[in-house]
């Protein structure tokens, strides 16, 4: 049995000694078919945030991808659970939860979506992840003793990377037969790169003026 397999079972363990619980439990991991890691496709270590929640608005790739600060993937956006620690030690994958007050529908219909940062916060990562599935949507809050847990993972089919990617062949476990990776994208510039920006910036102005007179 590889290390994926021994996760998962140990996921769908704590799933059923969660079912005792009155309130909804939701868990939320990437612990299955896919790790998490930078775009380069290094897995992520300890102490790189991995959030689940949801956004007030509907939202396309594309209004990602427009976003110039790793703070503003924060705009009206509600963290429901949070970890910064590797699950059972395993590098690139995590696993983070939140139990509901009973009967309590705050969050009924949401589409839960995960946002991953390279660093201990989301404002200060320069690569980050989001990921989200239609099929996440939070279910009614029972208000009797129901068994009720609602748990995700990244590897489900229908799975989108709104920012970033899904990767095939570049997982932190080759030999355990586990190739896929959720790749994070660069937010922020490297320092050489927007020096090289600058510097091409300023030869432009100096070149036009130079035109000029």
């Amino acid at each position: 049995m590889n290390k994926i397999t021994k996760i998962a079972g140990a996921i769908v363990i704590a799933l059923s000694v969660n079912s005792s619980h009155a309130a909804l439990t939701i868990v939320g991991t990437a612990a299955n078919g896919y790790n998490f890691a930078l775009s380069n496709g290094t897995v992520l270590t300890d102490g790189a945030v991995f959030k689940f929640g949801y956004y007030d608005s509907a939202y396309a790739g594309s209004y990602f991808s427009g976003l110039k600060t790793a703070s503003a993937f924060e705009t009206g956006w509600t963290t429901l659970a949070q970890s910064t620690v590797n699950t059972y030690d395993y590098s690139g994958l995590r696993s983070a939860s939140i139990e509901l007050a009973t009967g309590v529908d705050t969050y009924v219909g949401k589409v839960i979506t995960m946002l991953v940062g390279n660093a201990a916060t989301i404002a200060t990562s320069t690569q980050i992840g989001v990921f989200s599935n239609s099929a996440w949507a939070v279910p009614t809050n029972p208000s009797g003793v129901v068994p009720a847990d609602f748990g995700f993972d990244i590897q489900e089919s229908g799975t989108v990377a709104y920012f970033g990617s899904l990767t095939l062949g570049t997982g932190a476990y080759p030999l355990d037969g586990v190739v896929n990776s959720a790749n994070l994208a660069v937010v922020i510039p490297e320092p050489s790169s927007a020096s090289l920006l600058a510097l091409g910036m300023a030869g432009l102005v100096a070149l036009r003026a130079r035109r000029k007179s």
